[in-house]
C-alpha cells in the first residue's frame, strides 16, 4: 500500500519542523553568499547544509515506505541517506574551517 500524497507532505513538513536548526543554518548560509559572494568556503558551507537538510527530511519520508520496502531495504536506504548526510556535514565542516581561517587571517593582517 503506497502512502498518500498528504501523508508524504505531512512527513516533509514534519521533517522541516524538526530540522529548524538546519533550516536556520541554511538561511544564514544563503545570507552569507548574498553578502560575500561565491567563494570556496561559502559554496562548501551552502552545499553541506543543503545536503544535510535534505538527508534529514529524506529519513523521515523514508519511514513512510517501511511497509512497502520491508525492513532490509529500508535499512539499506537509511544507510545510504546517512552516508550522504555524512558527506554533507563533511562539506559543511570543511567550508566552515576555510571561513574561520580566512576571518582569522584578516584579523591578524588588519588588527
Amino acid at each position: 500500500m503506497e502512502p498518500s500524497i498528504t501523508k508524504i507532505l505531512s512527513f516533509i513538513l514534519l521533517g522541516i519542523l524538526t530540522s529548524m536548526g538546519q533550516v536556520l543554518i541554511l538561511g544564514i548560509c544563503l545570507y552569507y553568499i548574498y553578502k560575500i559572494g561565491s567563494k570556496k568556503d561559502s559554496i562548501l558551507v551552502l552545499l553541506g547544509s543543503m545536503i544535510w537538510l535534505l538527508c534529514s527530511i529524506s529519513t523521515l519520508v523514508a519511514t513512510l515506505y517501511v511497509r512497502v520496502w520491508g525492513t532490509e531495504t529500508y535499512q539499506l536506504v537509511t544507510y545510504a541517506i546517512q552516508g550522504f548526510s555524512f558527506f554533507g556535514s563533511l562539506l559543511f565542516v570543511i567550508g566552515f574551517f576555510l571561513l574561520i581561517r580566512r576571518v582569522v587571517k584578516k584579523q591578524y593582517i588588519n588588527p
